[in-house]
């Protein structure tokens, strides 16, 4: 009798018959193909009284290769002998050359392609329906026509093909952007950068005119008129090379900004595809559920705890959504970017065992470090103005705070030296951290895969649901995103390790 039961549940999940149990949100569209609800970054629209939907989505669920040029501004979209092709903006489109006229011109929202629902049939051949009530848009491109309704209670005695975890979260991009022009592009907004380099033009005027005073000092000034002038010369030389160097810090405060929004970026765009996702799974969950129930095999209790984890999944990917949103805003910020605009990511980390040695660093940045030059070059004024004190002025400062004076900058300096050596081998250990969990991840993957792959064959001869195959696969997609995730966190340490002054002038230049 269980051995029953558990069959006829297989059967009924394997078919797609099931109706949409959760209720959109007044004013929301809901898109199932195939049986399946889809999740996207930009919503279907109504405009004009034409539901729009988001074609990459939709043609590639339906089994169409969609190629985007950013350039021309067209897609093209092709499935067996058909290829379609629409430029944004127009509303007409071609099916093998054949002129396609569109209930309303293709437009970009949310850096994704939409078009009017009604050319979904008219180029892939699918059964379409809208169903004004609900504000559902329902699409089947089944075998002969058949579409969800015809398939209630028996199994198909040809093998069924096992689902994936398909991430329909997809985007057109206007433009891309790599890391390398990111940069470029920060540097040149930089109001940091362009004082930066006022100030390395002010202080060379400056200093030019302190050496003229040391040739031309009077000769009735004496000794102490020529030190003072001297003094002052090599106050100014000192001002000029620091502004130098704050120019080349300012810079590298900016590269390692733009490294760690850019790498965030990235893993927000996963969070977001993960979290899509997890809708997917909760779906499913929750029509194995209300089968059951349906059967008196389980209560009510199953369905809401499961329609519950749908709530929360759904909160989930707005979450995300809105974290994405935000990622973007802040390296668009920091490129000279509006913050509506949208490009795909060219660079993308990929895993390198870190082989640097920590105490090697240690000694190449307390002897290359821009901020451990500028403290030492002032513990070097100090002992000149030392050198040079002249007791014999009335009003000077003690001689014995002039020594104090040597004293504060070599404490500074020995600060300076503790402050980025604690932060280098702090780095080292946290980049080392970060490699054995990937290394762990990457262990659990190869378990992962395997059952993912034990589960297809097991679907394959009927033994295993769809819910089973699409969980196994979604293991394997977490745990591959979770390993996405640490490589980036370590690409971005691995700058600072390099550079560990960077970090603490990214905020001041990112604020800029």
């Amino acid at each position: 009798m269980k051995r029953f039961g558990v069959a006829a549940i297989s059967t009924l999940v394997l078919s797609s018959a099931f109706a949409n149990l959760v209720g959109a949100q007044a004013g929301d569209i809901k898109v199932i193909i195939n049986g399946v609800t889809q999740q996207y970054t930009q919503s279907p629209v109504v405009s004009q009284n034409t539901t729009l939907v988001p074609l990459r989505g939709v043609f590639e669920s339906l089994g169409a290769k969609v190629d985007w040029d950013s350039k021309a501004k067209k897609v093209t979209a092709s499935k067996n002998d058909d290829t379609l092709t629409l430029n944004v903006g127009s509303k007409l489109a071609y099916k093998n050359s054949n002129p396609v006229q569109l209930d309303a011109a293709t437009q970009i929202q949310k850096g994704q392609v939409l078009v009017p629902l009604r050319f979904v049939s008219q180029s892939l051949g699918a059964k379409v329906n809208w169903d004004q009530a609900t504000r559902t848009v329902t699409i089947s491109n089944q075998a002969n026509g058949s579409t969800t309704d015809d398939q209630t209670s028996s199994l198909s005695s040809k093998p069924l093909t096992a689902p994936v975890t398909k991430v329909t979260y997809d985007t057109y991009y206007n433009d891309s952007l790599t890391y390398n022009d990111a940069v470029k592009l920060a540097v040149a907004d930089s109001t940091s950068v362009k004082t930066a380099s006022t100030n390395i033009d002010q202080a060379g005027k400056i200093m030019k005119e302190a050496g003229k005073n040391i040739d031309f000092v009077p000769a009735e000034a004496g000794d102490e008129g020529q030190d003072k002038a001297f003094k002052g010369y090599a106050q100014t030389n000192l001002n000029y090379e620091a502004a130098k160097k704050n120019l080349d810090m300012t810079k590298e405060g900016i590269e390692y900004n733009v490294k760690d929004l850019y790498n965030k970026l990235l893993q927000k765009q996963n969070a977001v595809k993960l979290a899509a996702l997890n809708i997917e799974d909760a779906e499913r969950k929750l029509k194995v559920a209300q089968i059951k129930r349906d059967n008196q095999m389980s209560s009510d209790y199953e369905v809401t705890q499961a329609t519950n984890q749908l709530t929360q999944n759904q909160a989930a990917l707005e979450k995300a959504k809105k974290d994405l949103d935000s990622a973007y805003v802040s390296l668009n910020q920091v490129i000279g970017y509006k913050p509506e605009q949208r490009y795909e990511l060219k660079d993308k980390p990929v895993y390198s065992e870190f082989k640097d040695n920590v105490e090697t660093k240690v000694s190449q940045v307390l002897t290359s470090s821009t901020a451990i030059w500028l403290s030492e070059q002032k513990v070097d004024l100090a002992e000149l103005s030392l050198k040079l004190y002249n007791f014999s002025t009335p009003g000077n400062t003690p001689y014995e705070a002039e020594q104090l004076n040597v004293e504060k900058a070599q404490y500074a300096t020995e600060g300076t030296k503790r402050q980025l050596e604690e932060a280098v081998r702090t780095i080292y250990n946290n980049i080392k951290a970060l490699e054995s969990q990937y290394s762990q991840i990457q262990a659990g993957l190869v378990s992962a895969r395997s059952a993912a792959d034990m589960a297809k064959k097991q679907f394959d001869v009927g033994l295993a649901t769809e819910l089973q195959v699409y969980e196994a696969n979604l293991k394997v997609t977490t745990a591959e995103q979770q390993a996405e995730d640490i490589v980036t966190n370590i690409d971005t340490l691995k700058l600072a390790f390099d550079k560990p002054w960077a970090m603490q002038g990214s905020s001041g230049a990112s604020a800029q």
